[in-house]
């Protein structure tokens, strides 16, 4: 019986070892956003992670199914897109001596300048206190559609695609600002300045 306990507490020791020294590669990056323009360098962060050993090299994959491009460093930098169109980057994560590797991908969208939102509205120049003014949103998106609006009209602060507000007080040169934001993540804005009279 005793020889048994010692032959158990020993498997385990062993089985708890061989456990813990399991190595672990987790892939993973990520990008300062999701849509590029044309030309605009795309940052990349390495964030993988390797449990029980040491990351040793990445293989990165970056372009369109064509036109693969390869770069063999930890960090990947320098990498622009020069025409529209849907990019993927891959990173393979590989520990020291062949412990493993693992893979993670990211797709990215690059647009033209004219695929970016235009953000346009409509409203008078001058508006009277106590008066419901439409400030009605005429903004445009080809790519992606717009999804967010995003008002600021002086201390106002609306999400609504066309508010209506009602001014209690005289302002002179107010400051009202439309951001618009497309499916992509594309943004565009345009400010107008108002009077609001009594």
């Amino acid at each position: 019986m005793k020889r048994f306990l010692i032959l158990f507490i020993s498997m385990f020791s062993i089985l708890s070892c061989t456990k813990e020294n399991v190595v672990e590669v987790k892939a993973l990056f990520s990008t300062n956003k999701d849509v590029y323009q044309v030309d605009e360098e795309v940052i990349v962060t390495n964030e993988s992670v390797v449990k029980n050993n040491i990351l040793a090299f990445c293989k990165w994959t970056y372009g369109e199914e064509d036109a693969w491009s390869n770069a063999y460093t930890l960090d990947l930098e320098g990498v622009r897109f020069n025409k529209p169109g849907d990019y993927t980057i891959s990173l393979t994560a590989y520990a020291e001596e062949g412990a493993g590797k693992d893979t993670y991908t990211k797709k990215i969208k690059v647009i033209s300048e004219n695929d970016i939102p235009w953000a346009e509205f409509d409203c008078p120049a001058v508006v009277k206190v106590g008066e419901e003014v439409v400030f009605e949103d005429k903004s445009v998106d080809y790519v992606g559609g717009i999804v967010t609006w995003q008002w600021e009209i002086g201390e106002e602060k609306s999400s609504y695609q066309s508010p209506r507000i009602i001014f209690d007080h005289p302002q002179a040169s107010l400051e009202v600002q439309l951001t618009v934001v497309d499916s992509y993540g594309a943004r565009g804005s345009v400010k107008k300045i108002i009077d609001v009279v009594e």
